[in-house]
């Protein structure tokens, strides 16, 4: 049976085991031994530190714990070791012991179970270099050096055979009878006789002889199978012999050829030494070395063994600092263990804080459209108690002491049918449009405009409160914020808009222009036919409402839906549709064109002339966020590009190329007014943006 002595790291074992799958015969029983060595300290976290505390200084359970860690990973590392050997269909048996020294259990584990064949490491695969010829760990010297006489053992690193301690048995014989047969190479019949080389192992003592028989000695087998391989020793070796009058004698041999007349040979040799009844001690003045090349060839046994006390007190300092290094391995490792679970809780708390965010986000969204509903509601109710209190007539003098006599100070817009005033009216803040007669077709006119006010009811386009016959006026609501046009340019030093006020906005002024279009309305389609952002009002809740209409010609439903022809629009010509200077029909579509240059205002913030051709320059080269109004904060990139497709799109030359408000834009805007909706759609951007980065 074979005994394989294997460490606690199996990575360190993988180039010996193939040794050993080569060199040890298939036929023999291999038994795996790992001496188990506990800790003498323990890991201990001290205010998120961890430190090694000595075994003795903590509680049994806190060591029994610890146990059961080493335990389970020796365990660990054996069943490593056992599907090692059974990837070649070999079944080992597992011997465990535990020992405080390594050294200590492997000797105990050869005298006890009387192990004959030994493979054991002969240091760290690191340690290994092709000069190598001897053990360099302290462990491997040690059972080099103490196993029993009856065990070989071979020592093996990085999977090369370093040397073979062959197996001695002492005998007992007879005391020779002259010198000749001493000489000759007959066996000392005394004590045990053991000849050891300079490196620490130990070669056969059964049968001494003098210098002159080993000189020549070749090389031993090292293999188990019995082939023979060619293990170097050292250059000096201490050989044992019998002097002529039976006393053992120590010689140092440099394993060179001598002359048959030179020391250590024959009678002369031994005439060296003084007493024949004593047995040599090794001092100097016991034996009377000749001068000469005698002495030159032999150095100082005691500094060889000075040296190699040396080597192997600096191999103790290196285990130690190997020692030490392990040790703070393993508490660096106990801390990325620690760190590693205080990051899982983070992550925990952070996957908890998102979901609380949503939640909180899925409230608010549930929040605001409940607010939406109900101020929907109120602006009912509102519209009802109008609607019964019917129009109010005011005459020329109350709009007059309403404006100060229509002071220039109180002018708050200016459009292509008349100004705007601000005034107080009957106790109300009100804005009254004091239209141009030479812009109207007449009272006839104006009455149709009034009529058509009067009929619209939705959240987003300005409601009419009163007229004045007399003066051709018209009096609606007073909206706090201004106009768009004020809030773009930050008038009075207010602050910007957001990019999610200014999405919504577009959504809102979008669902207006649809009602107004739309067929299913009580009156024929509506044409604002002057929109433009100072056209847009907001109220204290930054809502925005259509206001300040231009044109009001209502037309008969048909099947080409065309309007009829009129002198002209009065409002911003950069707003206006091109294909009304050359046809002088309104559409619908003209609106849609008016819509375009808006929405691209919301994003840009820049002046409305030229800003088309920014904006499509912009797409193309595909830096549309440096064109951006970066005071609405950082717009996300699939909005932004979506609002500045639909706004070009809006504004193309033929009008069937233009988008239909209630289908293809809707889909677009409708996500901005809706926050459950924009949320949704942020969030699948950026699941496509991330797999289109990962694709």
């Amino acid at each position: 049976m074979v005994y394989v002595a294997m460490g606690k790291e199996s990575k360190e074992w993988k180039a010996n085991f193939v040794w050993v799958m080569q060199n040890v015969p298939r036929n023999k029983q291999i038994t795996i031994v790992h001496i188990h060595q506990p800790s003498k300290n323990i890991p201990m976290t001290v205010y998120g530190v961890v430190g090694w505390v000595p075994a003795d200084q903590v509680t049994a359970k806190e060591v029994a714990a610890y146990r059961k860690v080493e335990t389970e990973k020796m365990n660990k590392t054996m069943s490593t070791y056992m599907s090692m050997f059974a990837r070649f269909k070999i079944k080992p048996e597992k011997l465990i012991i535990e020992s405080d020294d390594i050294a200590d259990g492997l000797l105990s584990l050869i005298t006890k179970h009387g192990v004959t064949e030994l493979v054991m490491g002969a240091g760290a695969d690191k340690t290994y270099s092709k000069t190598m010829k001897v053990p360099v760990s302290p462990t491997a010297l040690t059972v080099q050096a103490r196993a029993d006489p009856a065990c070989k053992i071979w020592f093996v690193c990085n999977g090369k055979l370093i040397c073979t301690r062959e197996p001695y048995i002492p005998t007992t014989n007879g005391p020779t009878a002259n010198g000749s047969q001493r000489s000759s190479g007959q066996t000392y019949n005394g004590s045990q006789s053991d000849r050891k080389t300079l490196n620490g192992s130990v070669q056969t003592g059964s049968s001494l002889s003098s210098p002159a028989d080993d000189r020549y000695r070749g090389s031993r087998s090292d293999h188990l199978d019995g082939t023979s391989v060619s293990a170097s020793t050292s250059p000096y070796t201490e050989v044992s012999r019998v002097s002529s009058s039976g006393s053992l004698v120590v010689d140092l041999w440099d394993g060179k050829p001598r002359n048959k007349s030179g020391p250590g040979t024959g009678d002369q040799g031994r005439n060296y030494y003084r007493d024949g009844n004593k047995m040599h001690q090794g001092k100097d003045d016991d034996v009377p070395y000749p001068k000469g090349r005698w002495t030159q060839d032999a150095p100082d046994s005691n500094d060889v063994k000075r040296q190699r006390d040396d080597i192997l007190e600096e191999l103790h300092r290196l285990e130690g600092q190997r020692d030490a290094l392990e040790d703070a391995l393993a508490s660096a490792k106990h801390m990325v263990k620690d760190l590693q679970t205080k990051l899982s809780e983070a992550h925990c708390l952070v996957f908890s804080l998102e979901r609380e965010v949503e939640e909180l986000q899925q409230e608010r969204a549930c929040a605001v459209k409940e607010v939406n509903l109900l101020r929907e509601r109120v602006w009912e109710l509102e519209r009802a108690a109008r609607e019964k209190e019917k129009f109010c007539e005011f005459s020329y003098e109350e709009l007059k002491d309403a404006t100060n006599g229509f002071d220039n100070s109180l002018k708050i817009g200016e459009g292509g049918y008349g100004s705007m005033f601000k005034g107080s009216l009957r106790g109300m803040t009100v804005a009254i449009k004091l239209l141009n007669p030479q812009g109207m077709r007449g009272k006839d006119e104006f009455y149709q405009e009034i009529d058509g006010l009067s009929k619209l009811t939705h959240l987003n386009v300005s409601t009419i409160i009163g007229a004045c016959p007399e003066a051709l006026a018209v009096v609606y609501e007073f909206l706090e914020n201004g106009s768009l046009e004020d809030r773009l340019s930050c008038k009075d030093k207010t602050p910007p808009l957001t990019w999610r006020a200014r999405a919504r906005i577009a959504a809102e002024i979008c669902s207006a222009l649809i009602f107004l279009h739309s067929t299913n309305n009580k009156q024929n389609p509506v044409i604002h036919g002057d929109l433009k952002p100072s056209n847009i009002l907001l109220d204290s809740n930054f809502v925005s409402r259509l206001g300040d209409y231009g044109i009001w010609h209502a037309l008969e439903a048909n099947a080409t839906n065309i309007l009829s022809r009129c002198s002209g629009p009065m409002g911003s010509f950069v707003y206006m549709d091109p294909e009304f200077f050359a046809s002088g029909e309104l559409r619908p579509c003209s609106d849609v064109y008016s819509f375009g240059i808006v929405l691209l205002r919301l994003l840009t913030g820049r002046p409305a002339m030229g800003i088309l051709n920014e904006v499509q320059k912009a797409v193309e080269k595909g830096n549309l966020d440096e064109i951006l109004d970066k005071s609405a904060g950082e717009w996300p990139a699939e909005v932004a590009k979506r609002i500045a497709v639909l706004g070009m799109r809006c504004c193309e030359v033929k009008r069937e190329m233009r988008p239909d408000l209630a289908t293809e834009a809707w889909q677009v805007l409708e996500p901005m007014i809706n926050p459950p909706k924009l949320v949704d759609f942020l969030k699948a951007c950026e699941e496509a943006a991330e797999k289109q980065q990962n694709a």
